[in-house]
């Protein structure tokens, strides 16, 4: 009966990334909002494992969970890759971390991609409870105090207004 009730749920609902495709303004209900980040160690495409915290080097951060295999990540990874120097401008780090994929696989997807990005590497997916994700693409909006500002599941194109005013 479970597996029944499951496969009605799943099948007649549209899939979260389709409802979260709908608007820019979709903000996702999560208990990261308004509390300071969780920190994680986490290896990268470089080989080298740091925090993710530390990686936000104390401005403010997009943290962007993706993988390989999502296509709204391909297309949106794009986006955001064309419009860096801009996000950069604007004082916003951008943090990626892969979601259950290897750092070979990873790094071939940027080789071939032709995109000079480094990202962090969570083959085990031990992110998921962590961040409380439901699926990738998954934005969080850290201010420079560390705090979680914001959740979305779509790339905005005015990444500082998904910040607030605090």
């Amino acid at each position: 009966m479970r597996l029944v009730l499951l496969f009605l749920f799943l099948f007649s609902s549209p899939p979260i990334w389709a409802m979260a495709k709908l608007s820019a303004s979709f903000a996702v209900r999560t208990p990261l909002v308004g509390k300071p980040l969780p920190d994680i160690v986490l290896p990268n495409t470089k080989g080298v494992s740091s925090s993710v915290m530390a990686a936000r080097q104390g401005g403010k951060a997009i943290l962007v969970f993706w993988a390989t295999w999502c296509p709204h990540c391909y297309e949106d990874l794009g986006s955001l890759y064309d419009n860096l120097a801009a996000i950069k401008k604007q004082g916003i780090k951008i943090i990626l971390v892969d979601v259950g994929e290897t750092k070979k696989q990873v790094s071939d997807y940027f080789k071939r991609r032709k995109m000079k990005l480094t990202s962090f590497v969570d083959a085990n997916s031990v992110v998921l409870d962590k961040y409380f994700l439901i699926g990738v693409p998954t934005l969080l909006f850290i201010d420079e105090k560390g705090i979680v500002r914001s959740v979305t599941h779509v790339f905005p194109s005015d990444y500082e207004s998904y910040f607030g005013n605090y």
